[in-house]
């Protein structure tokens, strides 16, 4: 599932907890709900439209790939950080895994393989 309005992002930000890293901002804030919650945003410091679409576009991949193993109940938010832009899909997944990991958002597979 996706963040989409404007009042989700602020509480994340205003009431979660946020791990950084240089190509992206984790922010994390448990929710009501079973499932994960996942908000993309890329701002003009990132650069032109087109640069911007990149950075999201690889940041949801990432997620979509390991969207399974992200532990539920959460509302996640992705800041995308301007060296983005230049990074490949599978930096961008390491990177995802790691910084799930240092939240504690990361939960193994049923069958122990982690990944």
């Amino acid at each position: 599932m996706r963040l989409r309005r404007p009042e989700d992002f602020r509480r994340v930000w205003s009431e979660g907890r946020s791990w950084a890293h240089p190509l992206f901002v984790l922010w994390a804030l448990p929710n009501e709900l079973q499932g994960v919650r996942v908000g993309i945003t890329a701002s003009r410091k990132i650069g032109n439209a087109v640069m911007r679409n990149r950075a999201r576009r690889l940041l949801r991949e990432a997620v979509r790939h390991l969207y399974a193993q992200i532990g539920g109940g959460w509302d996640l938010v992705f800041v995308a950080r301007p060296p983005l832009i230049e990074a490949k899909e599978p930096q961008v997944e390491s990177v995802l895994r790691q910084m799930l990991g240092r939240a504690g958002l990361w939960v193994s597979p049923p069958d122990g393989n982690d990944g």
